[in-house]
């Protein structure tokens, strides 16, 4: 009971702060599946990059955030583990209980509300539409039901039933050194836009990096963005990772089939860069062909001098 005293009495300091009015630097929230692991993880996506006009540095920092989720009832969240930050690793599970039940919120699901320590985090360089990844987890029926495991949505009713009945601040929030103006009086503001999910995320950042060279068709596969097409000596790929040192391998190819170079690479979780020389080459067209995410994805461009 004292526990449960306790987290109320937290919510309520933080539903305070939530107040304030929102920062013009947003984040989104993310949560992805890794099949082979059986592993989700959680992420951050800024639409901003750093350093920016409140944030001299080249790395992002920030005390306060929350993370909730919204699952399957019987859902059992579990080994959650840190990346970035020290979470919650016991997080209150609710909405079965008959406050919430007879406000008529469903008993099909449940809601973990993660708490991160108030704890300044270093949460690396933040680059606009690029997840950072915060912490990991498992559960049951993961392999049943992943992707009904979902990020609450800032308009779903448990958010309203909460704060009624139980004055609890349930909702997504986070707070960084980017979100307010860098003065002393400044109060926190709410950065915390909405949930996404990575087929979006990839899809918003193909279309800033290939709309910025002039590309207005976006790719059906987005997993690997090339660009600029067409390159003179430098060919940038973007690919996204769900997991840390995920053997990749990347060939250049040309169109007789001939294989002209050949990268081994330890991939990074979330999105990496690889800068392709390709000064050498002929004027033409070539293919880059990678195997990512278990499936052969091939991209072409075009060389001119």
């Amino acid at each position: 009971m004292k526990k449960y005293l306790l987290l109320i009495a937290f919510w309520g300091l933080v539903k305070t702060v939530i107040a304030q009015e929102l920062s013009s630097f947003r984040v989104k929230y993310l949560v992805t599946y890794d099949e082979s692991n059986k592993t989700y993880t959680a992420w951050v996506v800024p639409d901003y990059d750093t350093p920016n006009v409140h944030n001299p540095d080249t790395e992002e920092k920030g005390a306060t955030a929350q993370f909730t989720l919204k699952v399957p009832a019987g859902f059992v969240l579990s080994n959650l583990k840190d990346i970035r930050g020290s979470w919650d690793k016991n997080p209150a599970k609710l909405g079965q209980e008959s406050a919430f039940l007879k406000a008529g919120l469903s008993s099909n699901y449940e809601y973990y509300v993660i708490g991160k320590s108030a704890n300044e985090t270093n949460y690396g360089a933040f680059k606009r539409d690029e997840p950072v990844a915060l912490f990991s987890f498992e559960g049951s029926s993961a392999a049943e039901h992943p992707e009904q495991v979902q990020v609450l949505d800032r308009n779903d009713p448990f958010i309203q039933i909460a704060d009624k009945t139980l004055s609890l601040n349930v909702g997504n929030s986070f707070y960084s050194r980017s979100g307010q103006r860098p003065a002393a009086s400044a109060l926190p503001l709410e950065q915390f836009a909405q949930p996404t999910t990575l087929n979006l995320v990839l899809r918003d950042l193909a279309a800033r990096l290939l709309q910025s060279e002039g590309v207005d068709v976006l790719p059906e596969e987005r997993s690997l963005i090339t660009y600029p097409s067409p390159a003179t000596t430098l060919l940038t790929i973007k690919y996204f990772s769900e997991v840390n040192d995920a053997p990749v391998v990347f060939d250049l190819i040309d169109l007789k089939g001939t294989t002209l170079q050949k990268h081994r690479l330890q991939a990074k979780k979330g999105v990496n860069t690889l800068l392709l020389s390709i000064d050498k080459l002929s004027s033409g067209s070539y293919l880059i062909r990678t195997e990512l995410n278990k499936r052969i994805i091939t991209k072409k461009f075009v060389k001119v001098e």
